[in-house]
């Protein structure tokens, strides 16, 4: 789970997007940042391991572009294993001939096969890299999955001239939750999201639209784009400057249809926390080890989220925020070290005394 934001208008896209990642990321990111801007001249990106104030003590911009997108990281496997956070996996990511460039939220479960066809055509992982596994006592080759959307897309464009049949094509066989981002050169005046079912909100004004992965990613533009609207399920979004559309992405399948029983699905939450399971991730985590007490099993779980894409994220925070209003637990902001990074900002929330 990951957070994004994206802005194309008549502002500066910078302020606008570094500041609603920095309010979205206690809630599930922060482990590492990124922004690609695009002007004139071309696309440019920056990107570092570490929430945002490590990014903006990194990158001191002077430029002024009106289109940009923004990423906030988290992946569980850096919380284990501190070496898989790196400013090569963080994102977005490159395509081959840097013609573009792609970002992502979520998991895509299917990968290696992947992997495997793309190095096999002679493309190069930016992402790949080795680590030694304390459990297993073995070295582990390890990739950042969202990598592969952007050669896919590369490959589908040197077979139709339509980018977003291109899209389309590159997603139609992923398994697992995704929201990818595409910003094109060819394309300056368009914003491009293939989003199956993850967390998105967008707004649209006469001059300017935006979009973010949380409501709460609205703050920095509140004045600027009152008015938010969530999209459906499974489309292909288009950004323009005073327009947003919305088609099908995938024809031959349909999102997972799941709504957690109220009772049950409070109950796994407050439980987790009072295992200290407390914050976003853990109580994920803990959900999906005790799938069976929301009424799932083992096998069914798998087959709504890792495989058909449901994500839990989400839902685990609207939970959060309602208990939240009900007083029955608090939240704290705390600074942790997670993946390798001693000052995490996280949110983490406690039953209430």
């Amino acid at each position: 789970m990951c957070h994004l934001a994206g802005y194309i208008g008549n502002k500066n896209c910078i302020p606008i997007i570094l500041d609603s990642l920095e309010v979205q990321e206690p809630i599930i990111g922060a482990q590492a940042t990124g922004l690609a801007t695009m002007n004139d001249a071309g696309i440019t990106m920056y990107k570092t391991v570490g929430p945002m104030k490590n990014f903006k003590e990194l990158f001191q911009i002077k430029e002024e572009p009106e289109i940009g997108i923004g990423h906030t990281r988290y992946a569980i496997k850096n919380v284990k294993n501190a070496e898989t956070n790196t400013v090569d996996k963080a994102h977005p990511f490159w395509n081959n001939d840097k013609t573009f460039v792609t970002m992502h939220n979520g998991t895509i479960t299917n990968y290696k096969p992947y992997i495997d066809d793309l190095e096999a055509k002679g493309y190069e992982f930016k992402s790949k890299s080795e680590y030694y596994d304390k459990e297993t006592k073995e070295i582990v080759v390890d990739y950042c999955d969202s990598e592969i959307f952007g050669f896919l897309l590369e490959e589908n464009l040197h077979k139709t001239d339509d980018i977003k049949e291109a899209i389309k094509k590159s997603c139609e066989n992923f398994q697992g939750q995704f929201a990818f981002v595409v910003l094109h050169k060819y394309y300056p005046n368009q914003i491009f999201i293939a989003n199956w079912m993850q967390p998105l909100y967008l707004s649209c004004s006469q001059h300017s639209s935006f979009f973010s992965s949380f409501e709460v990613g609205f703050k920095a533009v509140k004045t600027l784009l009152p008015c938010k609207f969530e999209p459906p399920q499974n489309v292909l979004i288009t950004l323009e400057r005073n327009n947003i559309s919305v088609e099908q992405l995938l024809h031959h399948r349909s999102p997972p249809d799941f709504s957690p029983k109220k009772d049950e699905f409070t109950k796994i939450v407050l439980e987790a926390i009072k295992n200290q399971q407390n914050d976003v991730a853990g109580i994920w985590v803990f959900i999906m080890n005790n799938s069976e007490k929301i009424g799932l099993t083992k096998e069914e779980f798998s087959d709504l989220s890792p495989i058909n894409g449901l994500s839990f994220s989400p839902i685990i925070y609207d939970y959060l925020k309602k208990l939240e209003k009900k007083k029955i637990i608090e939240r704290r902001l705390e600074f942790v070290w997670e993946g390798g990074i001693e000052k995490t900002p996280r949110y983490k929330f406690y039953l209430k005394k």
